[in-house]
């Protein structure tokens, strides 16, 4: 219950009694466990950008490099498998990291005024369509976000030069590959790349952010990388008789893409949707409706 609804709530009684038919239940409250395992079935299957760089390597070739190969398919393992969660192993360093990351945020606000919002135990998944999705260490506003590293102080040193997304693709690729996959998830035309280690004695060299914009060429790349691993996935599954989501009816559709009847309805009479392989119920492909997500996700 946020301040206007306390303050209605408190209005109400005043008059005579509240209708409490209207107030919203209360969500169970969650331990850290039952956050991580919900983190860790949201990405079931799917390809995210913090591993998008595993599908970036051999950037001439036309097809899927072997490295991709190998990723795509643990990708359809997860989706043959059962879940189990084993607690995860987690080292000293991912330690540090996960006690200093928000600690990092709180930095970057005071140096530049921004307030960033979804950060720590609220981070969320973001999904594109049904197979790609990622979770942004913390989200500016509706333009922007931050993804955040506290590494060992000799890598932060490396980082340290970087100033722009080309020093960032050169001395940190997969994290350079990260961000451009949540901008093109989200949305959005720049984020920022931080890096945080406060056992350095300068206040200065503490933390280090750097702007990085999108890149229109490298992101059509990992589109393209992104629609063939799609595709690979898709037959993967197939060969197992297992893909029970090959087909999507007019509703699912209309849920995966978040529009209105309408809006389908206009982009049919445009040409600019997937044609679909049933007419009577409709249904379209699978893989047809992701690609489309992909590219209707870019183009906001």
């Amino acid at each position: 219950m946020n301040a206007q609804d306390i303050e209605n709530l408190e209005q109400s009684i005043l008059l005579g009694g509240a209708d409490l038919s209207k107030l919203r239940k209360s969500a169970p409250l969650k331990t850290a466990e039952d956050i991580r395992r919900d983190w860790l079935l949201e990405r079931i299957g799917k390809f995210t950008a913090s591993e998008f760089h595993r599908l970036t390597t051999a950037p001439t070739k036309e097809v899927l490099p072997v490295g991709a190969i190998t990723y795509t398919t643990e990708k359809a393992v997860e989706v043959l498998t059962e879940f189990i969660d084993d607690g995860g192993y987690v080292s000293d360093a991912m330690q540090w990291g996960l006690d200093n990351e928000v600690k990092a945020i709180v930095e970057f606000e005071k140096r530049t005024g921004f307030a960033v919002t979804r950060t720590g135990t609220r981070q969320e998944f973001i999904a594109m369509g049904d197979s790609i999705g990622g979770t942004p260490d913390g989200l500016i506003g509706n333009q922007s976000g931050v993804e955040v590293k506290c590494p060992k102080s000799v890598t932060h040193f490396k980082y340290l030069a970087i100033n722009n997304g080309d020093d960032l693709k050169r001395i940190a690729q997969e994290y350079y590959w990260q961000v451009q996959g949540l901008m093109m998830i989200a949305g959005c035309s720049h984020w920022y790349f931080i890096s945080y280690d406060p056992r350095y004695k300068k206040d200065s060299d503490k933390l280090h952010s750097v702007l990085i914009n999108a890149n229109e060429e490298d992101q059509e790349f990992l589109i393209k990388r992104l629609k063939q691993a799609m595709e690979l996935k898709g037959e993967l599954l197939a060969s197992r008789g297992a893909d029970s989501r090959a087909t999507l009816s007019q509703a699912s559709t209309l849920k995966l893409l978040k529009i209105g009847r309408t809006k389908l309805w206009k982009l049919r009479k445009e040409n600019k949707f997937p044609e679909p392989i049933n007419q009577n119920p409709l249904q379209w492909r699978l893989s047809d409706i992701e690609e489309f997500a992909i590219d209707l996700s870019t183009k906001h």
